[in-house]
């Protein structure tokens, strides 16, 4: 009988295993740095969309709000002076109810807390007494109250808005209260939802203390919204993003605004896991289109498997150093004195220089600023320790766009954006090739210029001024700059010390009225 063959690691064997083993280490590591990168990005965008929604629902919130209180007002004041008509107030009441469609019911009470009139659809709550927290905050304050949500005899779940009546002379009358529905199909409802957001995203508003006014999700709305949300979270902040449970327990990614009227916070929350599995979905169909090329790499390594000799035993020894800085040279030195070797080489190198800009690329990003190009402030400390050891002087200057904030509340962060792209326009045609300009955040932007005296930097700021201030900006008209101006030199003053006199310097500016150069 012929006896078994013994397997034998053969040359051909040993390449065929060394290649396919390597080229699904690289492969792997790529798809994992591939997936850190894409699943840190898809977090931070997800994070940042639900921060800009909550702000939408939030500044339309303080919209609704305003004109009603307006509107309330106004009707409050034709009250004061009819206070003792019956028949005028109850038709007041009647009609703003029927004019604006927003308010569930409209009372007027006296100021011993009894209903005087109401609009015709609760003309049944007439000469009853109230007793609800809303009616004794508004009878103690006589201001303007926004209450937290109740339920009234009726079952209904709602907030009520109430403004003070006064006659001629100031003297308190009473309130004129409008009571708003938070059910689903109400006003607040249509304004504050998760329909035109996404399927799986939650929207909370919580008061003060952190408890649950109103709860919803995509065609859903909670009728007696429990729980609590630690406000410690938020860290005080009016808007912003976390990670946070929601009241099912499930870790969650949340965007936050408050609103400035009511001083309620609008959470938008969806489930952090629907992010990741969305980057899993597209990771496997990465995956399934690139699998037959590699596939394919594995049929043509094993074909050629029988004439590698040692040209190829040297290129897959490099396998495993491809990300090293120097591989590509050691490469090249190789002598593939046969087409199979030399098509294998090429490979390497290009798969190599394909790493690398990929790699580049990520860098780049991290350290740039999307919006204008510029440096941001990882990418300029990269930058500025090479400046420093070149330069026995350096020009620095801060500036930031007076009033931006106005900019943004009064034209929209779609106008404020292209005032920040436009003004860095003009910052670079200002500027040398060895000038490093950063957008340090928001409005604010820096300027190193090596080699640059104080009295230059200072001259190159006023001209930066001048143009500013010269210029349309579309959309918002004439915008100003403060700037702040220093210069030191790198071998006496660290750059942390020159940064902070040059804040120093535009803090002044500011200080001083605006569109002004300061310099230290």
């Amino acid at each position: 009988m012929d006896q078994p063959r013994r397997f034998a690691f053969t040359l051909k064997r040993l390449i065929l295993l060394l290649a396919l083993v390597s080229t699904l280490i690289i492969l792997l590591s790529s798809y994992l740095a591939i997936f850190q990168v894409e699943r840190k990005l898809l977090i931070d965008s997800s994070l940042r969309a639900s921060q800009s929604y909550a702000a939408r629902l939030s500044l339309t919130a303080d919209l609704f709000f305003n004109a009603a209180q307006k509107q309330l007002a106004f009707s409050a004041g034709l009250l004061g002076e009819e206070f003792d008509n019956l028949y005028a107030v109850a038709e007041e009441a009647d009609r703003l109810q029927i004019q604006s469609k927003r308010y569930s019911s409209v009372l007027v009470v006296d100021k011993s807390g009894v209903v005087r009139a109401a609009s015709r659809n609760s003309a049944n709550m007439t000469g009853l007494r109230l007793v609800s927290d809303a009616n004794t905050q508004a009878l103690t304050t006589q201001n303007p109250v926004i209450s937290s949500p109740f339920r009234t005899a009726q079952n209904n779940h709602i907030i009520a808005m109430s403004v003070p009546i006064r006659n001629t002379r100031g003297k308190y009358l009473g309130y004129l209260v409008a009571e708003i529905t938070l059910q689903q199909g109400g006003i607040i409802d249509s304004l504050i939802n998760a329909r035109n957001y996404r399927k799986d995203a939650y929207i909370y508003v919580i008061d003060n203390e952190g408890d649950v006014l109103y709860r919803a999700a995509d065609g859903w709305t909670e009728s007696t919204p429990q729980g609590n949300v630690n406000k410690a979270l938020l860290e005080g902040r009016d808007q912003g993003f976390l990670h946070m449970k929601n009241l099912q327990g499930e870790d969650s990614l949340a965007g936050f605004s408050t609103m400035e009227i009511s001083g309620w916070t609008v959470l938008v929350l969806h489930p952090a896991r629907a992010d990741v599995v969305l980057l899993y979905q597209v990771m496997l169909q990465v995956l399934i289109y690139t699998l037959p090329f590699v596939i394919l790499v594995f049929i043509v390594i094993w074909l050629l498997a029988r004439y590698i000799s040692r040209p190829l035993r040297q290129l897959a020894s490099k396998a495993d150093t491809m990300d090293s800085q120097d591989v590509s040279a050691e490469i090249q030195q190789i002598n593939a004195w046969y087409y199979e070797a030399s098509k294998l080489k090429s490979v390497m190198l290009q798969g190599i220089r394909l790493l690398h800009q990929r790699i580049e690329k990520l860098s780049t990003q991290a350290h740039t600023d999307p919006m204008t190009g510029l440096l941001n402030r990882r990418g300029l400390y990269e930058q500025v320790d090479k400046l420093l050891g070149e330069e026995s002087q350096i020009g620095v200057i801060t500036l930031d766009i007076d009033h931006f904030k106005v900019i943004n509340d009064t034209f929209g962060h779609d106008v404020g954006d292209a005032v920040i792209t436009q003004l860095s326009r003009l910052i670079l045609g200002n500027s040398r090739d060895d000038d490093l300009l950063c957008r340090m955040g928001g409005e604010e932007f820096l300027l190193l210029l090596p080699g640059t005296s104080l009295t230059r930097a200072v001259q190159l700021a006023e001209r930066l001024r001048r143009q500013v201030a010269g210029q349309n900006f579309e959309g918002a008209g004439n915008v100003t700059i403060s700037l702040g101006v220093t210069h030191f030199n790198p071998a006496k003053v660290n750059i942390d010390s020159a940064l902070k006199s040059a804040d120093k310097a535009l803090y002044q500016a500011k200080n001083d009225g605006r569109n002004r150069v300061v310099s230290r």
